[in-house]
């Protein structure tokens, strides 16, 4: 079976779903291979009850299909016995292979399988209770809420033997494990194969990360404006005072120079005006001149007081 993913306006998590459901449709199964592909299923949403058949709950159709074809492959079947808008049940007969299903050794195949196998477990796993916020939105949040809420901690388990850092919700409603870290969310799509979800994902991240980093610069620019207009009014405002008090030229000439020069040029920096004086002084030079303008101009105040 060959599953063609949909162009339509998607989420984020149903076009990771498509990929992944793409990729496991297109693969050559063996025996062992369809039972790690089931046991993964079986682990999120197993409804499993004492004399009763083991039931799968997943959401899509196409996902129906590929378990149906995954039984088949370990001399099994399943059969769809319920279908709403979303959910799809589908019953398992696995010719006694259900205890090996729902007892898998996942730890097993993390530990004697390359990383380049272990999308065999993850796919499944996100495929059958998975979801993510689109990075867009500046959320970074991967999520598997399994219906077999039992095995959470296994789950979370398994998923920290492949160095995933999983965490589990503290909610005793919903049961989930979570990654709210860019790069692990980024490391789990690269280990499930969706490697085009990867890409998008990434993508997303720099120009996230772009848009921050100019953002923070217009943001000190803006700072910066600011306390400079704020420093050159007051220096007008000390200037204007000695200039009606006294009148620029009874102070000393290179005060006097500072003071006409930042009245010609009051968008200037410090340094700038510095380089217009006669010789060129430094930034704190002209400071230090503009402290003096100013304690002469708060003399002149508390003199009129």
């Amino acid at each position: 079976m060959t599953y063609v993913p949909q162009d339509d306006v998607m989420s984020f998590s149903s076009k990771v779903r498509d990929e992944l459901l793409s990729k496991l449709s297109a693969k050559e199964w063996t025996k062992s291979t369809a039972l790690t592909a089931l046991s993964s299923f079986s682990l999120l949403s197993l409804k499993a009850q004492p004399g009763q058949p083991f039931v799968l709950r997943v959401s899509r159709r196409e996902t129906a299909r590929l378990i149906s074809d995954l039984a088949r492959h370990v001399s099994g079947q399943a059969q769809v016995v319920s279908k709403g808008k979303r959910d799809q049940q589908i019953e398992l007969d696995l010719k006694g292979q259900e205890w090996e299903l729902i007892n898998y050794d996942f730890y097993a195949f993390v530990k004697t399988r390359p990383q380049s196998d272990w999308w065999n477990i993850l796919a499944p796993l996100f495929l059958a209770a998975g979801s993510m916020s689109d990075p867009l939105k500046r959320i970074y949040h991967l999520e598997i809420s399994p219906l077999a809420a039992t095995r959470n901690e296994e789950l979370c388990d398994i998923l920290l033997a492949m160095e995933l850092p999983f965490r589990q919700t503290g909610s005793n409603k919903r049961k989930a494990v979570y990654l709210s870290s860019g790069d692990d969310i980024s490391d789990f799509l690269r280990l499930s194969g969706a490697h085009l979800s990867l890409l998008r994902f990434e993508e997303a991240r720099s120009e996230l990360e772009l848009l921050g980093t100019v953002q923070r610069q217009v943001n000190f620019d803006e700072a910066n404006i600011e306390r400079m207009t704020k420093a050159v009014g007051r220096q007008m405002e000390s200037i204007d005072i000695i200039e009606r008090s006294l009148g620029l030229e009874s102070i000393p000439l290179q005060l006097a120079e500072t003071a006409r020069l930042r009245l010609e040029n009051p968008e200037l920096s410090l340094a700038d005006l510095g380089e217009l004086m006669t010789p060129p002084i430094g930034k704190s030079g002209v400071s230090h001149r503009m402290r003096r303008l100013h304690a002469l101009a708060d003399k002149i105040i508390e003199s009129q007081e």
